[in-house]
């Protein structure tokens, strides 16, 4: 099958190299120049564990190439993807422009029907516009499925190649039984395939970023409530686990959630509820939990500090998790945002994410060793579990350090080991232990 991808993005490159995989011709398009050429030189342009041998793969068997030119694109494919991003506007709603140019871009290059297959997160009835302004641009006949994505940044090549569900809206038979023939090579026992009205396709993917964005916010609200009373939160979240109608997963306290995804999701879920005439309280006290997550942090570092100002404080972890360069939202650059604007001198370390950290936010200061950023520092933030920082040499550590003291933001390492190098150490959700 011919297979058109417009966008090549974190979602995009992962889709259109899988399906190479499963041995359809994919043609990825994407605006960005940069992009197109690091992909047609084989390299991919973000870090993603699998992706570059799995770009090695499909290059080399020419299933998968690249181009800028949409009717290059778009000429004689059976589907078309849109895997484009949606951002937040500033009152919330989802910023559908390249989806609507996105979905121009198709139906001004159609060469003969095509199924557009809508995997970009958009609000619950997008669907609806894009059949109307199909219909006004192009005579051919367009079968428009959604089709949200669920893939873990991370884990995302396996999620890709191994997904536990595909999930198909459409009204659309035809599309359908095209949709199955796409995902044959995986389809089957161990992956459901979701077939569903085309609006419940787009609610779905909102609803399951929010209720997993509440469950993080649960647990950095219940480190509060730890904190205060002697609890642990990581015994008390393990207790809450074991309840399969519960589930361990997404239950880590921390510095709060982050990434493309969820914070934009959110506002979106909210903003698409309150025009359907719905004010869904419950997502504004998560996304308030998540602002109090970070806030949380602050307080310890001040309080560890006494004067934060022209204090050196040494931010191990950059991207939103490990596992990916991505720090879109990020909540360690939040942290060093608000630590700057209080004077403090801000260091930052990531095992893949430096560069991107200081695109992001111009004037972070960034090293690729962790133990030269350690040199003179007055505290030691573990924002993201790298597993690298699990085998600090906490001894090094204690001899190069201006001040000892390690605030644990994923409770990540641990306490005996911490506190008998000699540090002060203040995990979240559990009581600190000051030397």
């Amino acid at each position: 099958m011919k297979v058109a991808v417009i966008g090549v993005g974190h979602v995009g490159l992962v889709t259109a190299a899988t399906l190479a995989h499963f041995g359809h011709e994919v043609l990825g398009l994407d605006e960005d120049a940069s992009k197109i050429e690091s992909l047609e030189r084989g390299v991919a342009p973000f870090y993603e564990p699998g992706l570059q041998d799995l770009l090695d793969e499909v290059l080399g068997s020419g299933k998968l190439r690249f181009t800028r030119d949409a009717a290059r694109a778009i000429d004689g494919a059976d589907c078309a993807f849109i895997c484009v991003g949606t951002p937040a506007r500033a009152d919330g709603e989802a910023n559908l422009l390249a989806v609507e140019k996105a979905a121009l871009a198709v139906a001004g290059n159609a060469t003969g029907d095509i199924v557009v297959i809508q995997k970009s997160t958009v609000p619950v009835s997008t669907a609806d516009r894009l059949h109307l302004m199909f219909a006004k641009a192009t005579i051919h006949n367009v079968r428009l499925v959604s089709s949200p994505e669920f893939l873990r940044e991370g884990a995302a090549v396996e999620d890709s190649l191994n997904p536990d569900r595909i999930l198909v809206g459409s009204d659309d038979p035809r599309a359908h039984e095209l949709m199955k023939e796409l995902y044959a090579p995986v389809l089957g026992d161990s992956c459901r395939y979701f077939e569903v009205d085309i609006h419940t396709a787009e609610l779905a993917k909102h609803a399951c970023n929010a209720f997993l964005a509440l469950k993080i916010s649960f647990a950095n609200a219940l480190a509060r409530v730890c904190e205060a009373s002697g609890a642990d939160v990581d015994a008390v979240a393990d207790i809450m686990g074991s309840d399969h109608r519960i589930g361990r997963e997404f239950l880590n306290a921390g510095l709060g959630y982050g990434g493309y995804c969820f914070p934009k999701d959110l506002l979106a879920f909210k903003a698409v509820a309150g025009r359907l005439g719905y004010e869904f309280g419950l997502l504004e006290e998560v996304i308030k939990i998540n602002r109090g997550a970070l806030q949380a942090a602050v307080d310890k570092i001040k309080d560890a500090l006494w004067n934060v100002e022209s204090k050196k404080i040494l931010l191990l972890g950059l991207s939103f998790k490990p596992g990916t360069d991505d720090v879109r939202e990020s909540p360690s650059l939040n942290l060093a945002r608000a630590l700057t604007r209080l004077g403090a001198n801000v260091v930052g370390h990531d095992p893949q994410a430096n560069k991107f950290a200081v695109r992001e936010l111009p004037g972070l200061q960034v090293v690729d060793d962790l133990y030269e950023g350690a040199d003179g520092a007055h505290c030691i933030v573990i924002c993201t579990e790298w597993p690298e920082f699990k085998d600090l040499d906490l001894v090094r550590l204690k001899g190069i350090v201006t001040l000892p003291i390690i605030v644990d933001g994923r409770n990540l390492l641990n306490e005996e080991a911490v506190v008998g190098a000699g540090f002060s150490y203040i995990p979240t959700g559990r009581p600190p232990v000051n030397l």
